[in-house]
């Protein structure tokens, strides 16, 4: 989402007079920029509108966060795990 935010802040500050930059110019530059499982997610979204495309994209963004955080979450766990039955075993061998 830091991406996106920063994005946005970016187009609003260039977007002042609230006049609409045209899609087909601030849509592919970001398109562009993102990661490309998130670029691809908005390419199959398809969406109309810039603010639209925006909240799709923080939205993949928040959840790949997520699913990479709790990735990480269950791979510690497994370590601890396994840290635990190697001491078992190391007790039960001496």
């Amino acid at each position: 989402m830091i991406f996106t935010n920063k994005f946005i802040r970016v187009y609003k500050k260039i977007n002042l007079n609230k006049t609409k930059i045209l899609k087909e110019i601030i849509l592919p530059m970001y398109k562009q920029a993102l990661k490309l499982s998130i670029a691809q997610k908005l390419y199959e979204k398809d969406s109309v509108d810039v603010e639209q495309t925006f909240k799709i994209a923080k939205r993949v963004e928040w959840e790949e966060n997520f699913l990479k955080n709790e990735m990480e979450e269950n791979s510690k766990k497994k370590k601890q795990v396994n840290d635990r039955i190697k001491g078992f075993n190391a007790k039960l061998l001496n």
